[in-house]
Formats: structure tokens, sequence, C-alpha cells
């Protein structure tokens, strides 16, 4: 019995192993993009090491690639764009961990690794259902096992060596301290379209609605002095911990409050909802390390939300509202 394999079995095994590893790694790529908590940080260190998996796949697969070039199909474009794609997700993703690119404007190594990730899904799945790969009993034998370990195991020690020597100082999102402890160096990023709107302390007001109805004033609320540090980190691929003051959403709403979830409403629009039980540990902040707000960072009033990433911590808040419509019943991200 011979060993070796034909160039289409390997090359069938090697496309079934990239889909796999393609799929997975958007799945952890979006959930490492929208979780912040140190009990998902497995999710990074998984979706590091099927970006390896992806690179060291690259191998076998380049002549299944020379091979299908020379085969005139009508979709082969669309091909060549979702490699193009994968591509540009791996590059981006390695500038992004080696810091080596800073962002400028609402550009950034990250968020490009994000644009690429997201053109591929289409591209990706519109392959699998033009070029199906049928995994047959062969493909699951002990040598196929034994490959699949060994591939792992370079992909593993990769991005071992990585965490270990080129990018020891990110935390564990995968993002590059920047600023912490001087709230001037701490970037001022928007989301999508959110445009830092001009407010007068003098004129906020904070409305809570729902189950508590009051409206709270600047002055009111800047009699809240409860003082925390904490570390907010940016989807744009960096962190920065700094000293913030305000108020606890808890004590602002009472003892009376009740329902499921509360929603956070910027000046802008943009909004996002947490569980009730979130609310003891959310802080309205006016202050950052010892001075007011600016307008960048959400003046004159803006969210704390520790262990979520900073697309949770709405700036220019306006509105409190509690609900009996649960947390999660909302959209992953807010296009607003």
């Amino acid at each position: 019995m011979s060993w070796r394999e034909s160039p289409a079995s390997m090359g069938r095994k090697t496309n079934i192993a990239l889909l796999i590893a393609l799929s997975l790694a958007l799945i952890t790529g979006g959930a490492s993009f929208l979780l912040g908590s140190s009990s998902t940080a497995w999710l990074v260190t998984l979706h590091g090491v099927l970006g390896f998996v992806v690179l060291v796949l690259g191998w076998p697969k380049s002549p299944v690639v020379q091979r299908g070039l020379t085969r005139r199909r009508p979709n082969r474009f669309a091909s060549i764009a979702l490699a193009v794609a994968v591509a540009g997700t791996l590059i981006t993703g390695l500038i992004h961990t080696l810091d080596v690119w800073a962002p400028f404007g609402v550009w950034s190594p990250i968020g490009v690794h994000v644009v690429f990730a997201i053109a591929a899904v289409p591209l990706l799945a519109f392959h699998t259902v033009t070029r199906p790969q049928r995994i047959r009993p062969v493909d699951l034998s002990r040598r196929t096992w034994l490959q699949a370990l060994g591939v792992a195991g370079v992909a593993w020690g990769l991005r071992g060596g990585f965490d270990r020597w080129i990018a020891a100082d990110r935390r564990f999102t995968g993002s590059h301290e920047v600023g912490s402890g001087d709230p001037k160096q701490m970037p001022v990023v928007q989301w999508l379209d959110d445009s830092p709107p001009q407010i007068d302390p003098q004129e906020w007001v904070l409305r809570l609605r729902g189950s508590v109805k009051k409206d709270v004033t600047f002055q009111e609320l800047a009699t809240y002095t409860v003082t925390t540090q904490e570390t907010l980190d940016c989807t744009n691929g960096w962190f920065s911990t700094q000293t913030w003051t305000g108020a606890s959403v808890a004590d602002l709403l009472g003892p009376n409050a009740t329902g499921r979830s509360l929603q956070i409403r910027s000046a802008t629009g943009y909004s996002r909802r947490f569980p009730m039980s979130d609310a003891h540990k959310m802080l309205l902040a006016h202050t950052l390390g010892g001075e007011p707000l600016s307008r960048g960072h959400g003046a004159p009033v803006r969210l704390v939300v520790p262990g979520r990433r900073g697309l949770w911590w709405v700036k220019w808040v306006t509105e409190i509202r509690t609900s009996d419509r649960p947390w999660w019943l909302q959209s992953p991200i807010s296009f607003t």
C-alpha cells in the first residue's frame, strides 16, 4: 500500500481544511471584535491560531490554485477576489500584531482587517456553493488526523512565538496600549457616521425613562463623584487605562427601577442595550483624569462599562431607558 497521495486527494483535503479554518476564523474574529471580558481571551488566542493555520495551508493550496488558474472557469474571478480578501485579512492582521502601522483617522490595521474579513464572507459562501467539496472516507483516516494535528501544532507554535517575542505588549484582546494615565494621549475616535456634537453642559439634561421618570441636570450629576480606574479597549486596536469620575447608573435609577434591560442612548442616535444587573458597575462619567471630558471623549457625559469593548462605551449620553426587553435582543453593532 502506497503512502503517497494523489494531487486530487491532497487538494480536496486542503480545500476542506481551509473551509473549516476560514469559517472558524470568521466566527472567532467576530466574537473577539465584539467581546472584551477576560473570560473570552481564549477566543482571541484561537482566532490567532486559525489565522496561522490558514497561512500554513497556503503552501499545499498553491498547486491547487495554479491548476485552477489554467482552467478558464466563468467564476474564477470570484475565486481570485476571495484569495485577495483572505490575503488582505492575513496581512493586515499581522501588521496589527506587529504594531508597525499607526492608525490615521478612521483607518487602522484592525479596521482594514475587518473590512477584508467582511468582504471574504460572501465570496467564501459563493466559492463553497459553486465548488463543493465532498468528504470521503479516506479524508477521515488516521493519516489525515495526524496531518491536521501537525498543521495545528505549527500554527500554535507560530502564534506563541508572536506572543512571546513580537507582540508581548498586547492586551488579551489583541489591542496595543496607548496613553494610559494621560487622557490627552488617549485617541479620539468616532463610531461609523457619528460626529461629535457640541453640547452646552448648562443645557444638557439626562432623561431617565421607563420604570423611572426623571430628568437630571448636569449640575445634579456633577455632585456624584464615584471614581474608578477602568480600561477602554477600542475595536480600533488600542486600549487605554484612565481614571474616570461620575455617577453609578444604579444610583441614578434608584431602588425602584424595574425591568430586564437598560438602553443607553447618545445625542447622535447611537445606542446600546445592557442587562439591568450591570447597572451597579456602569458609570456615567463627567470627568476624565481629574478634568472635564473633552468633546471628542464624550462631553459632557459618557458611559464607562468595565469588561466591554469601546463600542459599548456610549458617548454624549442623553437618555437611559429601562425595559422588559432582553438585553441581547439587539443588533450586534449599531449602524448609526
